[in-house]
């Protein structure tokens, strides 16, 4: 039989507490820090819940009197030059869930006049460097005969003000939706124009960036100064990511970029603000208990050989 030298006793003992304590930190919401354009960042910890940060973007909330067909908590935005109306859309066929949806609608465009657009927006605040997760769903639909629909004469896109000011011109992209362009009357319309109307799913990413809050933009486009009447419908609208509370914190003063590598331990990681330094000693201590055992346990097996 093969007996197990004492020294390697005191090794596997030594690997099995220092992997205890680096669970535990773990489990108490140890998190890594990193250092970017000179400051030192806090990151989220591993088990942060992420939350919905756009308010009333169901649209159930009731739409009150001097809204001007807006729902609460968004506001709107149009170019003018031609007719532009938001209502509480309240036709069950045109709601994707609840008892509401946002209604907006562009028609009489002015002579020689292109690029009409609608919209709906809200501000909302987000965590710095961080991924949001754009979900709503929506409904393009016109009376343009079937011969002249789905040909690009009418759009829908999404886009971010990342300053958080609601300031259209402050987009500088705008993502299309590709929808298909429905009929307006939906199910009330004479045969064969009596098909109901469906809602698209739309999906997209938001990186926050340096923001501490942005402004979602959704629009309808109506390009050319041509009849038929367009509806945009939006409805269940959320962008989930991290609580703007859990934001990243700025842990050390801002240096110079030789500082700031001085900072760098070999390993690649910064010890996070959350780990107190009594905390860092008593571990630095603990390892060091624990090799000197182990190579105190070496020296005896051997000695004993």
């Amino acid at each position: 039989m093969v007996k197990s030298l004492p020294g390697t006793r005191k090794i596997t003992v030594g690997l099995v507490l220092t992997l205890f304590v680096l669970l535990a930190l773990s489990i108490s919401g140890f998190s890594i820090a990193t250092r970017q354009e000179g400051q030192v960042y806090q990151r989220l910890p591993l088990n942060q819940e992420l939350v919905d940060v756009i308010v009333n973007g169901d649209f159930e909330l009731p739409w009150e009197e001097d809204s001007e067909g807006v729902a609460p908590h968004w506001e709107p935005y149009a170019n003018g030059q031609a007719w532009a109306g938001w209502y509480e859309e309240i036709w069950p066929e045109a709601v994707h869930t609840g008892e509401r949806a946002q209604l907006m609608e562009i028609f009489e465009v002015e002579a020689n006049v292109q690029g009409r657009v609608i919209a709906i927006h809200q501000t909302v605040d987000v965590a710095p460097n961080s991924t949001y997760d754009l979900e709503f769903f929506a409904i393009m639909r016109t009376e343009a005969p079937p011969h002249d629909r789905n040909r690009d004469d009418f759009e829908m896109h999404w886009g971010v003000d990342y300053s958080g000011e609601g300031d259209y011109d402050n987009v500088e992209e705008w993502i299309l939706i590709p929808l298909d362009e429905q009929f307006r009357l939906g199910s009330t319309g004479e045969y064969p124009d009596d098909v109901p109307l469906f809602y698209e799913q739309v999906t997209g990413t938001i990186e926050t960036g340096e923001s501490e809050s942005i402004t979602l933009f959704i629009r309808g486009l109506k390009k050319w100064s041509i009849p038929p009447e367009v509806n945009f419908d939006v409805d269940d609208v959320s962008l989930v990511g991290p609580s703007p509370d859990a934001e990243m914190i700025i842990t050390a003063e801002e240096t110079d970029d030789t500082e700031g590598e001085e900072m760098m331990p070999t390993t690649g990681m910064i010890l996070p603000e959350n780990v107190s330094a009594g905390t860092v000693v008593l571990g630095g201590l603990v390892v060091v208990v624990l090799g000197v055992g182990a190579a105190a346990g070496l020296l005896r097996a051997r000695k004993e050989t």
